[in-house]
C-alpha cells in the first residue's frame, strides 16, 4: 500500500480523527436473485415470467410453537423504455406474499432457498422490471433492476427465452428453475428448458451451443461447426454442441435438454439454441449466458485463477505460488481446496465458512470500489475491507479550501482507523500504510 503524503497533510488528517464519525457504513448483504424469462401465450401473445429466489439466510425467521416462521413481499414493476432508452411509464405492476415455515433453526441459516414465480402479460417492445423484496420481520428492502426485450411473438413458429433448471421432471412438467444462472462444477449436469409456439404442426432442427463467453463474436456458424471434431469445437471455444429432430405441435409445446458439466471448465458462457426449417432455413434462435463456478462453495467464485491470486491477503507468497505453478488445472484446484480446509473453522460441514465470508468480501471491494484501471480487491480501500471487514463507522469529508477529500474508516473492535485521500475522481489512497502503527487508535 501507498504512503505517498507530506507529514503536514497527515498532521492535519490526524487532527480531524477527533471529530465524531459523520455516517455508518452500510453492509452489503445479498438478498436475492431474480430473473425475467419473456415467453408465448397461446393466444399469440407474449408474457414475462418474473421469478425470484430468496434464501432463506436473507429472512429474519421469528420462533413460533413447533417451529420458524417468516415472511416477505415481492413486488414486481415492469416500465416500458422509448427508444431513447428513457423509461416511458409503468405498463404493469404485480405483488405477491410469501410466507416460510421450517421446523428447526439450523434449517433458517441453511442454503435452502424459497422461489416463486408471477407471470405479467406484455407488448413487443422494451422493459425494464424492477423487483423489490421486503422482509416482513425486519422490514428491509432489497431490489434488483432487469432489462427484458419482449419479442414479436406472431410468427409461425416462436420460442421463449431459455431457462435454467437444477432438477426437471417431463412426465409431471415439475422443475426447479435454476435462478441467475450459476451452476456448480458439482453438478453432473443441468436442464436447459425452453416452450415453442407453432400455428401449425412442424418439422424442424434444434442446435444447442455453449460458447465461451470471451469468444462468442469469433465462433464460427453453426454449419461450420457441426463439421468440426469435437475437439477442434473446444479450440474455437465452443465444449458442447449438438443438434436433433424436432416435431413441433400446434400449439404450446415444452422442450428441454439435459447438458452435462462434463468439460466445461470454470468460466461465463453462452448456451444458443438456433431452431431450422426443413429448407435449413432460422425459424428463431434465443441465448442464454450462465457461469460455472468451482466447487460451488462460495457463489462470488468464478475465476479459479483470480481467486488464487485474491489470496494475497491471507495467504503467503510461497504457498500462492506453489497453488499457482501446479502443474494441471485438477491439482491446482486440489491445493486451492486443502488451502482453505487447512482453514475451516466447521470441517465436519459442508460449508467453508471462513472462505465464503473472505470471498464475499472480495466481491464486495468488487462491486464498491472498483476504479477505471484497477478492480475493488486491489485497490487501496478494497484490501483493507478485504482484510478487516465492514468498518463500524466512515467518516466522509468533501473537497473544501485546505484539504483534498478523504475518508476516515474507522474500527473500534479492532482499535485502528485508516484515512483514505482522494486524489482525483474518485482515486482514494490510503494515507499511511495498514501495518504502521499510526493507524492505531
Amino acid at each position: 500500500m501507498r504512503a505517498r503524503y507530506s507529514w503536514p497533510v497527515l498532521g492535519l488528517l490526524l487532527a480531524l480523527l477527533m471529530v465524531v464519525p459523520a455516517r455508518a457504513q452500510t453492509a452489503y448483504e445479498p438478498a436475492f436473485t431474480a430473473e425475467v424469462v419473456v415467453a408465448p401465450q397461446e393466444d399469440g401473445s407474449s408474457r414475462l415470467d418474473v421469478y425470484a429466489d430468496v434464501p432463506y439466510q436473507s429472512l429474519r425467521f421469528l420462533a413460533r410453537t413447533g417451529g420458524f416462521e417468516a415472511s416477505y413481499v415481492v413486488t414486481a414493476e415492469v416500465q416500458r423504455l422509448a427508444d431513447d432508452g428513457t423509461v416511458a411509464g409503468l405498463v404493469a405492476s404485480r405483488t405477491w406474499t410469501r410466507d416460510v415455515t421450517v421446523a428447526s433453526y439450523d434449517e433458517t441459516t441453511s442454503a435452502t432457498a424459497d422461489r416463486s414465480v408471477q407471470a405479467i402479460t406484455a407488448e413487443p417492445g422494451r422493459y425494464v422490471v424492477e423487483v423489490t423484496l421486503e422482509d416482513g420481520a425486519s422490514g428491509r428492502t432489497f431490489g434488483h433492476e432487469i432489462g427484458a426485450v419482449v419479442r414479436d411473438m406472431s410468427g409461425a413458429v416462436v420460442m421463449s427465452d431459455p431457462l435454467l433448471l437444477d432438477a426437471y421432471d417431463a412426465d409431471s412438467g415439475r422443475f426447479e428453475p435454476n435462478i441467475g444462472g450459476t451452476i456448480s462444477t458439482e453438478q453432473e449436469a443441468f436442464t436447459v428448458y425452453y416452450e415453442l409456439f407453432a400455428n401449425a404442426s412442424a418439422d424442424l432442427r434444434v442446435t444447442y451451443a455453449v460458447t465461451d463467453r470471451s469468444r462468442l463474436g469469433d465462433r464460427p456458424s453453426f454449419s461450420a461447426l457441426l463439421g468440426l471434431a469435437p475437439r477442434q469445437r473446444e479450440d474455437v471455444g465452443v465444449p458442447f454442441l449438438t443438434t436433433e429432430e424436432l416435431e413441433v405441435p400446434a400449439g404450446l409445446t415444452p422442450a428441454a435438454l439435459r447438458i452435462p458439466t462434463e468439460g466445461l471448465q470454470v468460466g461465463d458462457y453462452a448456451l444458443t439454441i438456433r431452431l431450422e426449417d426443413e429448407a435449413g432455413d432460422v425459424v428463431a434462435e434465443a441465448e442464454r449466458p450462465f457461469t460455472i463456478r468451482w466447487m460451488g462453495l462460495d457463489a462470488q467464485i468464478a475465476d479459479l485463477d483470480q481467486a488464487i491470486a485474491q489470496l494475497r491477503y491471507v495467504a503467503k507468497d510461497r504457498e500462492i505460488n506453489a497453488i499457482r505453478n501446479a502443474p494441471s488445472y485438477e491439482e491446482k484446484a486440489r491445493l486451492f481446496q486443502e488451502f482453505w480446509e487447512r482453514r475451516d473453522p466447521t470441517p465436519s460441514t459442508s460449508r467453508n465458512e471462513q472462505m465464503e465470508a473472505y470471498y464475499y468480501r472480495v466481491a464486495y471491494a468488487n462491486q464498491r470500489y472498483s476504479r477505471l484501471r484497477d478492480a475493488g480487491w486491489i485497490t487501496d480501500r478494497g484490501e483493507v475491507y478485504i482484510r478487516f471487514g465492514e468498518p463500524d463507522h466512515v467518516e466522509d469529508r468533501p473537497f473544501n479550501y485546505s484539504t483534498q477529500p478523504y475518508q476516515v474508516w474507522f474500527y473500534y473492535r479492532h482499535g485502528r482507523q485508516f484515512i483514505f485521500v482522494d486524489e482525483g475522481v474518485g482515486d482514494y489512497q490510503l494515507l499511511v500504510p495498514i501495518w504502521d502503527e499510526r493507524t492505531r487508535l
